[in-house]
């Protein structure tokens, strides 16, 4: 139950047509006396707060801009335009490397450095095989069957032996073989025939781990009828420790020895019939 000591502080009054609580006044002093006592300092309804109407202070946020700067780049029109800088940037970089590429091989082309081209381990060999080969021209050629045959089958080896690390070069060396094939072997083996079937000879025995090895050039042996004639006989291995035999066909062209055929044999250079 109430207490009949309580006093009725609010009643409610309309403002607006909304429902306020308004304070009643239950101090029933004279005015009069009510100044009297405020001026003693004895009333202190009213105590004073020294923080009541102070603003709160305004505290630098450091992190205000960075916040507004982290919503700006979260929008989704500056996040498609920071992925497009992102993929130039990586184009660009690309390009760049490109470029530094293909500088630097056109720096070994042109200094004549080609060590790049054959693999680690039989590089120093492999190159001076090739500078041998890539030297041959219609002044430097070689005098006798014999030497004309080592320096073709040198680039065989070269081939098929497992040395070259990059093929870009393999028609530099077919181009230089073909300066001692004879005129009708030329006819019968056009140059694009050639290289695709090299490439296709090169592929299968990596396919099928097979590498030559070594190969021995016997002496020249001269046609007794004819002295423009020439052969020599020609011994291949292969990392399989196999063994073929060759018997090479050269005719006296011009005053050059060019090569006319080759033809598979049995170990005492009988050709086999094909």
């Amino acid at each position: 139950m109430p207490n009949k000591n309580d006093t009725k502080l609010k009643t409610n009054v309309k403002i607006d047509g909304t429902s306020k609580t308004r304070p009643v006044n239950t101090n029933t002093k004279p005015r009069s006396q009510r100044a009297k006592e405020t001026e003693k300092g004895i009333n202190n309804v009213r105590p004073t707060n020294a923080n009541v109407n102070k603003k709160p202070s305004q505290q630098p946020n450091v992190n205000k801009k960075n916040d507004a700067k982290n919503k700006d780049n979260n929008k989704p029109e500056n996040k498609k335009n920071n992925k497009g800088n992102n993929i130039i940037g990586i184009l660009f970089i690309i390009l760049i490397s490109l470029i530094v590429l293909a500088f630097i091989g056109f720096s070994i082309l042109k200094s004549g450095n080609t060590s790049g081209y054959f693999n680690k381990e039989d590089r120093v060999a492999a190159k001076a095989i090739y500078d041998k080969i890539i030297s041959i021209s219609e002044e430097n050629y070689p005098q006798t069957p014999e030497d004309v045959v080592k320096v073709y089958t040198e680039g065989y080896k070269l081939l098929y032996g497992d040395k070259i690390k990059d093929l870009s070069i393999v028609p530099n060396i077919i181009e230089k073989q073909r300066l001692l094939f004879s005129e009708e072997l030329l006819d019968k083996n056009p140059l694009e025939e050639q290289i695709n079937g090299v490439l296709a000879s090169i592929q299968n025995l990596k396919n099928n781990k097979i590498k030559i090895t070594s190969i021995n050039v016997k002496p020249t042996t001269y046609d007794q009828r004819d002295n423009t004639l020439a052969y020599v006989k020609v011994d291949k291995k292969d990392s399989f420790f196999q063994t073929y035999y060759y018997i090479y066909h050269l005719k006296l062209e011009e005053g050059k020895w060019k090569i006319t055929g080759w033809y598979n044999t049995d170990e005492n250079y009988n050709i086999i019939e094909q």
